[in-house]
């Protein structure tokens, strides 16, 4: 195996879905997955009922402020929250507010097999426009995390 790090500067991403979030894959093993998530002032994602019962989530703040939905709770979420979804409990999130906001999430087991290229590359298989690492500003506005 040959370690390497990626910077978040570095990484390519793609929107999640005919919504409102986007997402940088970071990480891609055989047992776990971490992206950076980054969902634009009034965009979000649904809870999934589907999707929860296949993965333990781990979600930890980065930028901005977020209502986390989870199971059927909604509450707030901001930079430096750390939050845990076991596995079969519906997640989501909306912003609210007038800015982008950020977060690592990461999967146990991971949602697909295979490197971060190959993610990628099924992301324009099935139509997803992949956004350079430069692209993120204009889509998701300028972060106050240190990418710079």
């Amino acid at each position: 195996m040959s370690a390497r790090a990626l910077n978040i500067r570095d990484a390519s991403g793609f929107q999640h879905a005919d919504d409102r979030y986007y997402y940088r894959p970071l990480v891609s093993g055989k047992d776990i997955f971490s992206y950076v998530a980054h969902v634009p002032a009034g965009g979000g994602v649904p809870p999934d009922t589907e999707e929860a019962k296949l993965f333990e989530l781990s979600l930890f703040m980065i930028d901005g402020e977020l209502v986390a939905l989870v199971g059927d709770e909604a509450f707030p979420i901001r930079v430096g929250d750390a939050l845990h979804i076991p596995r079969g409990t519906a997640f989501g999130v909306r912003n609210e507010t007038s800015r982008s906001a950020s977060f690592v999430l990461s999967f146990s087991p991971p949602p697909r097999s295979g490197t971060i290229e190959e993610m990628l590359e099924a992301a324009r298989g099935r139509g997803r426009r992949v956004f350079a690492p430069a692209e993120f500003d204009a889509v998701i506005g300028e972060p106050v995390f240190p990418l710079r």
